[in-house]
This record gives structure tokens, C-alpha cells and sequence, in this order.
């Protein structure tokens, strides 16, 4: 019988993280068509921020995933078994292909804002498709930044989006009557951005400039990390005339963001999970 097309066996095992190499090589030699180094089951990843001096501490355990066709996977199996317990799971194309998509739903921000991907799109959604640049509107930074946006509208006629990514952000503000502009030091933010415009059919520009070229707004937006934000807190000042929107601050440097802001007023401070949400307002 021949090899079933389309198809896989995923086999995966727990182990010292000292032996992957070794038991990665013995699963290609076994005929791997690939391997992968993943957290062991109920560990979360500690990944390296832009504030840490040192690589955070590795677990001691990972857990090895590899992948053959079905007639390679017994022999594979009893290879690997000599490293500890396996598991086996079927593995078809079409798993590859769409189960990333099942990540990512419409978002609900009001009744007048809905952003979606495109497979889930209904007419007046805002159309963000996942991709190179962040922001679709599901972390909740980034659903902060669009609710200040809807909820702070009213009272702007333009709006700056600081670090766009998607942006999403700026195309918000186009969507609610605003004249909106979006910045990011990544060329393929802009390129995206640019695209997401033209896909939702909204005027709003991108570009790459340096904030220090750019002129006020009545509401400037940004979702950034904290320390990013605090090195750009003389140019925020500047620009912001009526409201300044930020997300992507962790709450223990909330703080230390607010000072570098003075003398410029929090209205609204919100806290969901590890990530605090400011308002503030010019003195």
C-alpha cells in the first residue's frame, strides 16, 4: 500500500533539554521530514525583552516533536522510544494550512467598530489580515488603543499613530471621520499599512518619518513597549494637543512612564492582566 498523500505522523516526546540534539539527529536519521524544539506541556516560554540585559534561564525539560510519512513512523517510533515516552498524532495538510487561521476572530471594539480577518469579514468590518506587521486588534493593548480611539473621537479631527505596525490604529481613527497618519521605523509595517489602507478603502497615510519631522495631532496613539514610549515621552508631549492614547506598558513600569510624561495629565489609568492602558492629557 502506498504512502497516503498529504499526510503525516507527528511523534513528540518530553526530555532533558541536554539531549535534544542527540535525540533530534537520531530522529533524522530515522527519516524525520522535520523537527522541532517546543516548551514541554504546561510550560510557557520565557522570551527575551528589549529591557533585559540576560537571556531569561532556559527549562530544563522541552519537548521534541518530529514528523515522518506513515510508513516511516513505526521504526521511528521504536527509535525514539529509546529517549523516553512518545506520542503519536496524525498530521494532514490541510491542519497545516488552516489551523493558524483558527486563531484569530472578529473583534468587537463598539457597535460602530468590528475588525476581522478577511475569512470571517462582514460588511463594515475593518479587514486586518494577519500578517508580517503586528496589530489586529485582538491583544489587549491593541484593543486599548482602539477603544480610546472610539471612545475619544468626537473630540479630534486628526489623529497620529506612533509604531503602526497593521495600522490598524490609524485606519480606526480614518474609519471614525478622523484624518489619521501612522509612523514605523519597520519598512515592512509601512508596506503592510499602506496595503490595509487600500484594502478597507480608508485614507490614511504611512510612512517612515522621525517624530521629531512630524506635526501635532489631537490624538496621538501609541502601542509600544514602555521603554520605548519613555525615550519618546519630549516628542508625545509635543505632538499630543488634546489626548495621548498608550498600551503596551507592563504595569510595573507604568510609573516610571507617567513621570517621564509630566507634566501631562493621566485621566485614565486601566490595568488588564500584566498590561496597563494611559490617558493623558496635556497640563
Amino acid at each position: 500500500m502506498g504512502t497516503e498523500v498529504n499526510a503525516w505522523v507527528e511523534l513528540r516526546l518530553v526530555l532533558d533539554r541536554t539531549r535534544f540534539p542527540l535525540a533530534s539527529q537520531a530522529a533524522f536519521e530515522a527519516g524525520a521530514l522535520g523537527v522541532e524544539e517546543a516548551p514541554a506541556p504546561g510550560e510557557v516560554p520565557a522570551f527575551r525583552q528589549p529591557w533585559d540585559t540576560h537571556e531569561p534561564p532556559a527549562s530544563p525539560t522541552c519537548t521534541l516533536k518530529a514528523w515522518f510519512t506513515p510508513e516511516q513512523a513505526p521504526l521511528a517510533h521504536a527509535t525514539l522510544a529509546a529517549w523516553g515516552e512518545v506520542a503519536r498524532a496524525r498530521i494532514h495538510e490541510t491542519d497545516w494550512a488552516d489551523a493558524w487561521r483558527q486563531h484569530h476572530h472578529p473583534v468587537v471594539v463598539s457597535d460602530r467598530l468590528t475588525v476581522s480577518p478577511p475569512w470571517t469579514a462582514q460588511a463594515g468590518d475593518l479587514v486586518i489580515p494577519p500578517g508580517n506587521a503586528f496589530g489586529t486588534g485582538d491583544h489587549a493593548t491593541t484593543f486599548a488603543c482602539l477603544r480610546a480611539i472610539e471612545e475619544l473621537s468626537s473630540e479630534a479631527a486628526s489623529c497620529l499613530d506612533v509604531g503602526c505596525g497593521s495600522g490598524v490604529l490609524a485606519l480606526a481613527a480614518a474609519r471614525a471621520g478622523l484624518t489619521a497618519h501612522g509612523v514605523d521605523i519597520d519598512p515592512d509595517s509601512v508596506r503592510a499599512a499602506r496595503a490595509n489602507a487600500l484594502l478597507n478603502g480608508l485614507d490614511a497615510t504611512f510612512d517612515e518619518r522621525a517624530l521629531g519631522s512630524l506635526q501635532p495631532a489631537d490624538l496621538v496613539v501609541a502601542n509600544l513597549y514602555a521603554e520605548v514610549l519613555t525615550d519618546m515621552a519630549p516628542q508625545l508631549r509635543r505632538l499630543t494637543r488634546k489626548h495621548l492614547a498608550l498600551a503596551g506598558i507592563l504595569a510595573d513600569r507604568a510609573q516610571a512612564l507617567i513621570a517621564a510624561l509630566a507634566p501631562m495629565r493621566v485621566v485614565v489609568r486601566e490595568q488588564d492582566g500584566e498590561w496597563v492602558h494611559l490617558r493623558l492629557v496635556p497640563a
